[in-house]
């Protein structure tokens, strides 16, 4: 499909520069777009990348000044926002037809909302329910009583076992593991004695987790991850942890028990939390960080142990200085024996 430079400004309230019946029809980075590509630019750096080829169109910010070399400008408050809404114009999403695939096996009570697809070899347990328009790929494993809203997309390979809650619009990369075993154990007189798992886990509405991630569900009560949170790849969250809304928590995560991570809290790649710990709302945690303690609200937090952002610095930059250091004690060392002679 092909759309004019006007017409794309239209869908994402966008002012052109340039000719606005400019034909795009697809979409690539500012460094190898064409005539024929709609692109987007943040900043001065990727404005170069821009001038450097006869791309059809860019969005770019309102108040950016650069050289538009005969690109059609599209001006808007967030390229990159606007730039996500329009890939789907030229690249649609696939989507499989409903139906369920005759390898399909159905529990007893089962109800399955409308237009539901089930993929090949899709495994489904008893008293479960599915909701309206849900996309269940190949190989997935649906437990006991597990329920489904509408518009969830559930990746080839998941297992959704029994206490799993999907609210609507979650969409579930392959691999994903959810209300899965929390660790659990007491110390008996043999060994470890395993505590029964037998909580929930609730995910909100519009939740997306990544290949591979796994979340335990509760002891007793529920873990949860709220409405908007969005999960990355390789991610494990522990039994009865609290995820809030419009959270980010990128690979590799791994977060343990009764941990809290409030409202729009962010943690990077590879962070770990302790067991029971609360992440205030807004607080960001930088990569590889062990969090041992609580972190505040609004705050930016790195470092192993983690603590305040600028303190961590200091003393990594400390560190660095340590040879130097050690040399100049190691002189005066010297210095001072040759004197007591």
């Amino acid at each position: 499909m092909t759309f004019t430079a006007r017409e794309l400004a239209e869908r994402v309230s966008g002012r052109v520069e340039g000719d606005p019946d400019r034909l795009l029809a697809g979409i690539a980075p500012a460094g190898n777009a064409g005539p024929e590509h709609l692109t987007y630019v943040v900043n001065e750096k990727y404005a170069r990348r821009l001038q450097q080829n006869e791309a059809g169109a860019a969005l770019v910010p309102v108040d950016l000044d650069l050289d538009a070399n005969g690109t059609t400008l599209i001006r808007v408050e967030n390229p990159e926002l606007a730039f996500s809404r329009l890939i789907a114009l030229f690249l649609p999403a696939e989507s499989a037809p409903p139906g369920v695939h005759p390898t399909a096996v159905l529990g007893e009570g089962t109800v399955l909302g409308v237009d539901v697809s089930l993929g090949p070899y899709v495994t489904v347990g008893r008293d479960c329910r599915i909701g309206d328009r849900c996309e269940i790929g190949p190989g997935v494993h649906i437990g006991q009583g597990v329920s489904i809203g509408d518009d969830c997309v559930i990746g080839a390979n998941c297992s959704l076992l029994q206490g799993a809650v999907l609210r609507d619009r979650v969409r579930l990369h392959t691999g994903v593991r959810l209300s899965v075993d929390g660790f659990g154990y007491a110390a008996g007189a043999d060994g470890p004695v395993k505590i029964p798992q037998v909580g929930r886990c609730v995910i909100g509405n519009d939740v997306e987790i990544g290949a591979n991630s796994t979340i335990d569900r509760g002891s007793l009560g529920d873990t949860s991850v709220g409405d908007g949170t969005k999960i990355d790849n390789l991610v494990h969250i522990g039994h009865n942890c609290r995820i809030g809304r419009n959270c980010f928590i990128v690979a590799q995560v791994g977060i343990a028990g009764s941990s809290i991570v409030e409202d729009g809290a962010r943690l990077a790649g590879q962070v770990g939390l302790a067991g029971h710990l609360t992440v205030g709302a807004g607080a960001s945690v930088g990569a590889q960080s062990g969090v041992m303690t609580d972190i505040p609200a609004g705050e930016i937090w790195s470092g192993y142990p983690a603590r305040p952002h600028r303190m961590w610095l200091r003393a990594t930059s400390y560190f660095y200085k340590l040879p130097e250091l050690a040399r100049r004690i190691e002189a005066l060392g010297r210095s001072a024996g040759e004197d007591s002679r």
